[in-house]
């Protein structure tokens, strides 16, 4: 049997020494030529997986793959990250993102409170999030959301809007972390952004970035 991208196997045993004591066996998908653990049953059924995707292969062709390190992001696992951020003069944007494997690629949600507390001045603030590698480079980014809010006295100041994204397969599986974004006036940063994403510049210094210039960032450690 061909082992190709994707495909869900275990090993048949046939490196056993026979012995009363066997390590148990281990689910894995290949992604990126890499054996990708499948933790357990619940994290089999949330990636969308079925008893008849599961393919049998000596034991000797499984143990030709690497096996992922530990900090991948394994199919029907999720990860969290919360951000919130003072932009200045009153106003403040809170993010929650979580990515999720999926059998197809990637999906994160997205919530998103936007606020002011001053009396007349309202404004606009952006958000995004990035995808990077075990590297630090990015890999992909969502699109820039916008959401505007008025002052406390002349209109609404407090907002809350729910979005989300899908990650194509390539980006999913090099994904190992993701990085919120906030700034105010986003029709000038955004742009700086995705150049940076187009150039795979550092994570780090992406982040740097954007801080310098008032807004915020944190990424997944």
């Amino acid at each position: 049997m061909t082992i190709t991208e994707g495909m869900v196997i275990q090993g048949d045993g046939s490196r056993s020494d026979n012995s009363a004591v066997h390590d148990p066996p281990r689910l894995y998908v290949v992604q990126s030529g890499r054996l990708q653990v499948i933790p357990n049953a619940r994290a089999f059924r949330e990636a969308g997986y079925s008893p008849a995707d599961v393919h049998v292969v000596p034991d000797d062709e499984l143990a030709a793959l690497p096996v992922a390190q530990a900090q991948d992001l394994l199919p029907g696992q999720s990860l969290a990250l919360d951000l919130d951020t003072f932009l200045g003069a009153g106003h403040y944007m809170t993010t929650h993102g979580a990515l999720s494997r999926t059998a197809s690629g990637g999906h994160v949600d997205v919530t998103t409170r936007t606020r002011t507390i001053t009396m007349f001045g309202g404004f606009h603030g952006g958000v995004n999030i990035i995808f990077y590698d075990a590297a630090g480079i990015p890999r992909g980014q969502t699109d820039t959301h916008v959401f505007g809010v008025d002052g406390t006295w002349i209109g609404r100041s407090d907002r809350t809007d729910y979005w989300s994204a899908d990650l194509t397969p390539d980006v999913a599986n090099a994904t190992t972390g993701i990085a919120i974004f906030h700034f105010w006036s986003p029709s000038s940063i955004q742009d700086q952004i995705a150049k940076a994403v187009a150039i795979a510049k550092p994570i780090v210094d992406l982040i740097a970035d954007v801080i310098k210039l008032g807004g915020g960032a944190k990424k997944s450690n």
